[in-house]
C-alpha cells in the first residue's frame, strides 16, 4: 500500500480524473490503478483544482524546456497559479474565463466559483510550521500610483524588495530595477519551503563524483551516499527511472531520471495521469545509491504566454489595467538534511498592455548521475510546489559545445 501521505495526492488526482471521465461520458478505468487498501479520505475544495494545476505546471514546463533545452529549469506552479487566479477575480467575465482557461481549467467541468473556492482553500492549507517542515505562502498587493499615495516611486520599489526579501529569507536580489515607471500596481506572491528528509543522508558519505550533463560532458559534483528503504520504479514506456523520497510531514519529492537521449520524449509525455501510473508502479525496496547535491535557480518571463486581458481598477474612475509583465524567480538547494526552496511571482499591472515584450535570450551503488526532473508536492492538498530540471547541479547551464571538463566515460 502506498504511504498515506502520497495516497492523498493520488486519490485527489483519481477523483478529478473520474469526474472528467464522467463529464465526457467515458470510463475512468484506464486512469484507475485498481482498488487499494486506502485510509479514510475527505475531499477538500483544493482537490477540485489539483489536476488542472498540475496540468498547467507540465504545460508551462514544456514551453520553458523547448526554449532552453540545455539549461536548468525551476519554478513554483503553486505560486504562479495562485497569483494569476487572484488577478482573475478583478477581470471582466470574458477576461476571467480566458485567464482561468490559460491556467488549465475546463469551465464546463468545474465552475468559476469552485475554482476560486479551491484557491482560497489552498492558500489557507499550505502554510505549515512544525518539526522538520516550514512552508510559507502569501500574497501582497502594492499600489504604486493609488490616489493619495504618499510614497515616491523609489520608496515603493524599496518596500516591495524588502517584502520579498523578508518573505523568502533573502533568497533573491532586488526586484525594483525590474519594475517599469508605467506600472500602476504590483502583486507579489511567494512560496518558501524548508523540508527535512524523512531519512537524512550522512554527510560523511558525500564525495566528489562524475555527473554527466550530456553524452559529451561530465562535471565533478558532491554526491551524497544513502542506503535506505525508498520507493522506486522503472517505467519502460517512458524509458526512465523514478525515485520518491519523503520529506517531513505532508511533503514528498519525485526525482525522474530519463535514459540518455530520452529527456525530450519524457517531457512531452508528462501528464497528471503519468503521476497516477507511477504511483501504481512504485515499490518500496532497500537501495544503496549516490544522489547529487544541487543548488539551482531560474528566472522566467511569463506574460507572453498569457492572454491579453484587462482587469478592473481598484478605485472609482481608475482605468482598466493590463497584465504587462509577469516575472518569476525560484531557487532550490538539496543537501544531506533536506530541501530548501523559494519562489516569488511578481505581476505588474499598467494602463497599457505589455510594456516590454522583448524577452531576454534563454540563458558500486547506483549512481544517479545524469540530468533529471524534480517534482515537490504538498500531498494533503495535491499541490505541486516546485517543478524543475537539473542539467548541472552546480547551477550553471551546459555550454553549446564540449568544454574542458572531464569527458564522459
Amino acid at each position: 500500500m502506498p504511504p498515506p501521505r502520497l495516497w492523498l495526492l493520488v486519490t485527489a488526482l483519481l477523483a478529478a480524473a473520474h469526474r472528467t471521465a464522467l463529464a465526457h461520458g467515458g470510463d475512468s478505468g484506464l486512469l484507475d490503478p485498481g482498488p487499494q487498501d486506502s485510509p479514510p479520505w475527505t475531499a477538500l475544495p483544493c482537490h477540485k483544482i489539483s489536476v488542472s494545476n498540475i496540468d498547467f505546471a507540465f504545460t508551462l514546463y514544456r514551453q520553458l524546456a523547448r526554449d532552453s533545452p540545455r539549461e536548468n529549469i525551476l519554478f513554483s506552479p503553486a505560486s504562479i497559479s495562485t497569483a494569476l487566479a487572484s488577478i482573475s477575480l478583478r477581470a471582466s467575465a470574458a477576461s476571467r474565463v480566458q485567464l482561468l482557461e490559460a491556467l488549465g481549467f475546463n469551465l464546463t467541468m468545474v465552475t468559476e466559483a469552485e475554482v476560486q473556492d479551491g484557491f482560497r482553500d489552498l492558500l489557507l492549507r499550505l502554510p505549515v510550521q512544525g518539526s522538520g517542515l516550514l512552508l510559507s505562502t502569501g500574497q501582497r498587493r502594492f499600489g504604486i500610483l493609488d490616489p493619495g499615495a504618499t510614497l515616491d516611486l523609489k520608496e515603493a520599489w524599496k518596500n516591495m524588495d524588502e517584502h520579498i526579501d523578508k518573505q523568502t529569507q533573502g533568497k533573491f536580489g532586488t526586484w525594483g530595477k525590474d519594475v517599469k515607471n508605467e506600472t500602476t500596481e504590483v502583486l507579489v506572491n511567494h512560496v518558501l519551503l524548508r523540508a527535512g528528509w524523512a531519512q537524512p543522508f550522512d554527510p560523511r558519505g558525500t564525495s566528489l563524483r562524475g555527473f554527466s550533463e550530456d553524452e559529451h560532458r561530465a562535471v565533478q559534483v558532491p554526491m551524497m551516499k544513502q542506503q535506505a528503504r525508498v520507493r522506486v520504479l522503472r517505467d519502460p514506456e517512458l524509458q526512465c527511472g523514478v525515485l520518491q523520497m519523503d520529506h517531513a510531514r505532508n511533503t514528498t519529492s519525485f526525482f525522474v531520471f530519463p535514459d540518455p537521449g530520452t529527456m525530450g520524449q519524457l517531457e512531452e509525455a508528462l501528464q497528471p495521469e503519468t503521476l497516477i501510473k507511477w504511483d501504481s508502479l512504485l515499490r518500496t525496496r532497500d537501495l544503496a545509491f549516490y544522489f547529487p547535491k544541487f543548488s539551482i535557480s531560474s528566472s522566467s518571463r511569463l506574460e507572453l504566454l498569457l492572454p491579453l486581458v484587462a482587469v478592473g481598477g481598484s478605485f472609482p474612475g481608475q482605468p482598466a489595467l493590463h497584465v504587462s509583465k509577469v516575472t518569476h524567480q525560484a531557487r532550490m538547494t538539496v543537501d544531506e538534511d533536506g530541501t530548501e526552496a523559494a519562489a516569488a511571482t511578481v505581476v505588474q499591472l499598467t494602463p497599457r498592455p505589455h510594456l516590454d515584450s522583448d524577452l531576454p535570450a534563454p540563458p558500486g551503488p547506483a549512481e544517479l548521475s545524469r540530468p533529471f526532473l524534480v517534482m515537490t508536492f504538498h500531498t494533503e492538498t495535491g499541490s505541486m510546489l516546485f517543478l524543475g530540471k537539473v542539467v548541472n547541479p552546480q547551477g550553471s547551464a551546459a555550454p553549446d559545445q564540449p568544454g574542458d571538463s572531464e569527458p564522459t566515460k
